[in-house]
């Protein structure tokens, strides 16, 4: 029977993994439309324009380091050798998984702390 912590860390690999998955789309999209939808920060104060500023530059960091494991996901889909493991592929997609989990989390306390800010600033 397989213990406990070897089920916790595959089990959060493959979330991650789909979310990695998921996240290939979701990440360029949900950037659009986080600073779409927060744009009116930019007019009410300084700390909303530094907000979407660093929003825009931690989305940024996000695709980019997504850049070098979305290869490696295509390398494991089109050639015969993934990586030392069957997991390999999975591993790259957790890899992006957490990058956006990041990026959701960063922006989501930066944003609610510009908020916080102009609200009391108004």
């Amino acid at each position: 029977m397989t213990d406990w912590s070897y089920l916790l860390l595959s089990g959060s690999i493959y979330a991650l993994g789909f979310l990695g998955l998921f996240a290939i789309t979701l990440l360029p999209l949900r950037t659009f439309l986080v600073l779409r939808r927060n744009s009116y920060l930019w007019h009410a104060s300084g700390t909303g324009k530094t907000a979407l500023l660093v929003v825009a530059l931690v989305a940024i960091a996000a695709v980019s380091l997504s850049i070098p494991p979305l290869a490696k996901v295509f390398r494991c889909l089109t050639e015969t050798y993934c990586g030392a493991n069957r997991a390999s592929g999975w591993f790259f997609l957790a890899f992006i998984g957490v990058f956006y989990f990041a990026f959701e989390l960063f922006s989501s306390v930066v944003l609610l702390v510009a908020r916080w800010v102009s609200r009391v600033a108004t």
